[in-house]
């Protein structure tokens, strides 16, 4: 048996009297150290300044928080090893429904009350599994996607790997997706769903075909989870992301406000909820989710110089480019040193939008860099709209192109029609259009196979 004397334990609840019970608990098992810890923020400090051996986590923190919350926002930031024990201590039998579906599950949760011996038999069971996956967790957390495969290809066909089956499946198919092999993930999701239909399995399908641009399919197999399990969140954060890149920013929207609603202190949803209102226009919505996020998303490090970005980029949107510079220039300058070249450039771009006085220099110095390097699409149409304000043709047309022809030209469609309709060049934009339409059906010829009549 374990020596829990040895361990490091955290207890995080709300409630003074729960905090008590389950020291009592966890002493009888022979914990000799046991910190509380009272609220959401308080855990962060705690796992941050001394990661824990063992979590005990109550599912109801207050103030609109959850366990689950906190556990997805701990793994997302990298702040919990995999090596951590982390146990969800819940009073709620439909809890079960919930670790069912989602993508990221303690270790084990229990529900209240409960015994020191059925305490002591699940911790027994999950640290014999942390310990069967202790060299996979090593070659994971070193990106050694290559021999953390190899871990698990051994670990699938021996016998002591039979009951942790799913497990492995699970983490063989995160690896792919982590190492961008997408269609490898695909099968290896499409493997679990031949013996359960796991809701996280088919998102996670959905999510490889998203990455493959096969959107359709994507959709339909996402729809599927969201129809089957409304109660997984992140399924639809999936699903509106999906909209996004078909162009149905009407629908992402009102998919993420309805759950934004009903996960109010999530603040990468909030995000997202941004990003879905600025596509589809609606200003006022993405302005209060920014401004959202950055008041209240104390996680440690959450907010970024991209967070600030997208801030201006809604007050440009609505037109307030005053505040849009004040934004900007909040930022340090020990930020603006450390940006990659994509965020230096969506910066310059949209202070020379905001003030030219202040920004166009800035702007003309990376442009050369505009021209040969590849940026994401927001990034793009920061760039095509200072363009478009400065009189630059070549350039804006340039990103324009680009984007028209990349995997995400039917998210910026919309936006990148307005930006040249305000600028009086719609009938520019309808002639790239047409160019990049027959750039394709050129290479669609050129690759296509020799028909038997010229065979």
């Amino acid at each position: 048996m374990t020596d829990y004397s040895k361990k490091r334990f955290l207890v995080i609840d709300d409630q003074a009297q729960a905090r008590d019970a389950l020291r009592t608990v966890a002493q009888q098992l022979g914990a000799f150290a046991v910190e509380f810890a009272s609220n959401y923020q308080d855990a962060i400090f705690r796992i941050r300044n001394n990661m824990p051996d063992i979590i005990l986590c109550d599912y109801v923190l207050g103030d609109g928080r959850s366990g689950q919350q906190l556990l997805e926002e701990l793994r997302r930031f990298n702040l919990l090893p995999d090596e951590t024990i982390f146990m969800m201590v819940t009073g709620e039998q439909s809890y079960e429904q919930v670790v069912s579906a989602v993508e990221l599950i303690p270790d084990d949760y229990i529900i209240k009350p409960f015994s020191p011996d059925k305490l002591l038999l699940r911790l027994e069971r999950i640290v014999a599994k942390k310990l069967f996956f202790a060299g996979y967790y090593k070659e994971k957390r070193q990106q050694e996607y290559a021999n953390a495969l190899a871990i698990l290809e051994a670990a699938r066909d021996s016998e002591a790997g039979r009951p942790y089956r799913f497990e492995i499946l699970r983490q063989r198919a995160e690896i792919f997706i982590a190492s961008g092999d997408v269609k490898s993930a695909e099968t290896a999701y499409r493997s679990i769903l031949e013996n359960y239909e796991f809701p996280w399995a088919r998102a996670g399908v959905a999510r490889s075909l998203q990455k493959q641009n096969r959107l359709q399919e994507a959709r339909a197999e996402i729809d599927r989870v969201v129809a089957s399990t409304p109660h997984f969140f992140d399924a639809g954060d999936l699903k509106a992301s999906i909209c996004m890149a078909q162009g149905e920013h009407a629908e992402a929207q009102q998919i993420l406000d309805d759950i934004a609603k009903k996960t109010p202190r999530n603040y990468l949803r909030k995000r997202l909820l941004a990003e879905a209102a600025t596509l589809n226009g609606d200003t006022a919505t993405a302005l209060a989710a920014m401004a959202d996020v950055i008041a209240n998303d104390t996680m440690p490090g959450a907010i970024s110089a991209e967070d600030r970005l997208a801030t201006a980029r809604s007050h440009i949107n609505a037109g307030d480019k005053i505040t849009a510079e004040k934004v900007l220039l909040g930022i340090r300058d020990s930020e603006l040193q450390q940006m990659a070249l994509m965020e230096q450039a969506s910066f310059a771009a949209l202070l020379a939008v905001s003030s030219v006085d202040r920004g166009k220099i800035r702007f003309v110095g990376l442009r050369p860099a505009m021209l040969v390097t590849e940026f994401n699409s927001t990034t793009r149409l920061d760039i095509m709209r200072a363009a478009l304000s400065l009189d630059d043709h070549q350039l804006a047309d340039l990103q324009s192109g680009q984007l028209m022809a990349g995997p995400d030209a039917k998210k910026v469609f919309g936006a990148a029609r307005t930006l040249y309709a305000l600028h009086g060049r719609e009938k520019d934009f309808r002639e790239i259009q047409r160019q990049v339409a027959l750039m394709r059906i050129k290479h669609e010829e050129d690759v296509a196979p020799d028909s038997p009549a010229t065979a």
